[in-house]
């Protein structure tokens, strides 16, 4: 990638199997994100990217496994979920270059919302990583196994048995 003075906020850039998400640019180093590991932002010298060429979201989800989805795709559980864990990374988000003023942010965010810091964390790089809120939507579980013998067992006679018309106690059936 020749000229680094291109790079700019948001770029998605790959060396080999790292993926790394430009959140800031200043004139000798520049703020990124690991969107593979999704560990909190470091600070590296513009010079350690010579390596890193320019990423596309489409080749990040392929590595990663997460393909972000539409606001309308979602339920009104997911949609739920996204805006309230992202509610709780909001006020941290103007201030992820500050180390500090981030962690406490992060403090006091964990403190209001009653989950921890890590929690916290997890949704900020998650979101920082992906630059889409949708990715902080719950996902869908997709159990399409099918059922053992002795689970087939279990559901004819829960349903021959006990959920009928008398509706009886466990202990009477």
């Amino acid at each position: 990638m020749g000229g680094w003075s291109l790079m700019k906020k948001y770029d998605l850039l790959r060396s080999g199997e790292r993926i790394i998400r430009v959140l800031e640019v200043q004139v000798d180093r520049v703020l990124v994100i690991d969107c593979i590991k999704r560990t909190m932002p470091v600070w590296v010298n513009t010079a350690e990217l010579q390596s890193y060429s320019e990423c596309t979201t489409s080749e990040m989800s392929e590595v990663t496994g997460v393909v972000p989805v539409g606001v309308d795709d979602l339920d009104a559980d997911q949609r739920k979920t996204m805006y309230e864990r992202y509610t709780t990374i909001a006020p941290v988000l103007s201030f992820v270059a500050d180390d500090r003023m981030r962690s406490q942010l992060i403090c006091s965010a964990a403190e209001e919302y009653g989950v921890s810091k890590a929690t916290v964390r997890s949704y900020l790089c998650l979101y920082l990583a992906y630059m889409d809120v949708t990715v902080l939507a719950s996902r869908r579980r997709e159990d399409k196994r099918d059922l053992t013998q002795d689970e087939k067992n279990m559901r004819w006679a829960l349903n021959k048995f006990f959920y009928t018309t008398k509706k009886q106690s466990l202990r009477t059936v």
